[in-house]
C-alpha cells in the first residue's frame, strides 16, 4: 500500500514502554503510519491536529474520566476516530465511554487491526486540512467560521477561556483570539452582548435540558 493512502494514527500512553511497542507494531503492520505517540491527551489532540491524524489510540492506563472527557470534548474540533485500549479490570470504567471503539489489552494486536479497519471506511479518505471551514450567517450579515461559531456558542454558555481551551484543547491565547474576532465580527463589545445576539437569533438556548 502507497505511503500517502495509510491511515494516519496518533498514539497516547502513559506507559512509554507500552506506547513505543504499540507504534512499532502499527507502523509495521503495513496499513498505518503513526505520525505521533504523546504521554498525555492535551498534547494527543495538538499533535493529532498539527500532523493531520485520522485515529487517535488511547491507552487507558493511569488515564481518569476528566482527560477522556477532555479527549471526546476536543475531538468535535478536530473530528477524530477515537480507540481506546482497556485492560480487563477496566473495562466496567470505561463502558459507557462515547469512544468509537474498545480494545482489550489482552486480546492481541489483531483486535486493535480491526478496530482500525472497521474506522477506515469513515476516517481514511477525509482530507481535513483543505476543508474550508463552513460560515454562518448572523443578523446584520456577520459571518463566523465553523470554529467560530462553536467557540461563540461556548461562551454564550458562560463558559471562560480557560474552560473553553480545557472543552476544546486549543491554547488558551488561542480562545481569546477567537473570542476578539468573534465579538469584532457581531458587532459585540462583551461577551454578555455575544450570549444576547446569538440567543435572540436562535442559534443558542442558555437553558440547559
Amino acid at each position: 500500500m502507497a505511503r500517502g493512502n495509510l491511515m494516519r494514527v496518533a498514539l497516547c500512553s502513559k506507559e512509554g514502554l507500552f506506547g513505543e511497542s504499540l507504534a512499532s507494531l502499527l507502523d509495521h503492520q503495513g496499513s498505518f503510519q503513526v505520525v505521533a505517540t504523546e504521554h498525555s491527551p492535551r498534547a494527543l489532540i495538538n499533535a493529532a491536529k498539527e500532523f493531520r491524524a485520522q485515529v487517535m489510540v488511547v491507552d487507558s492506563f493511569e488515564l481518569d474520566r476528566n482527560e477522556l472527557q477532555f479527549l471526546l470534548g476536543a475531538r468535535a474540533f478536530g473530528d477524530f476516530g477515537i480507540v481506546l485500549i482497556v485492560g480487563e479490570d477496566e473495562r466496567e470504567k470505561f463502558v459507557e465511554a462515547a469512544v468509537d471503539r474498545i480494545v482489550s489489552r489482552q486480546q492481541g494486536a489483531m483486535q486493535l487491526f480491526e478496530a482500525l479497519d472497521e474506522l477506515g471506511g469513515s476516517v481514511r479518505m477525509v482530507s481535513r486540512p483543505y476543508v474550508r471551514e463552513v460560515k454562518r450567517t448572523y443578523g446584520n450579515g456577520d459571518d463566523l467560521t465553523r470554529r467560530e461559531y462553536e467557540v461563540a456558542q461556548l461562551v454564550a454558555k458562560g463558559m471562560s477561556n480557560r474552560k473553553i481551551s480545557q472543552v476544546t484543547g486549543l491554547r488558551e491565547q488561542s480562545i481569546k483570539n477567537l473570542v476578539s474576532v468573534i465579538m469584532r465580527k457581531l458587532h459585540c463589545e462583551n461577551r454578555v452582548q455575544v450570549a444576547l445576539k446569538l440567543t435572540r437569533t436562535g442559534v443558542v438556548d442558555l437553558v440547559e435540558d
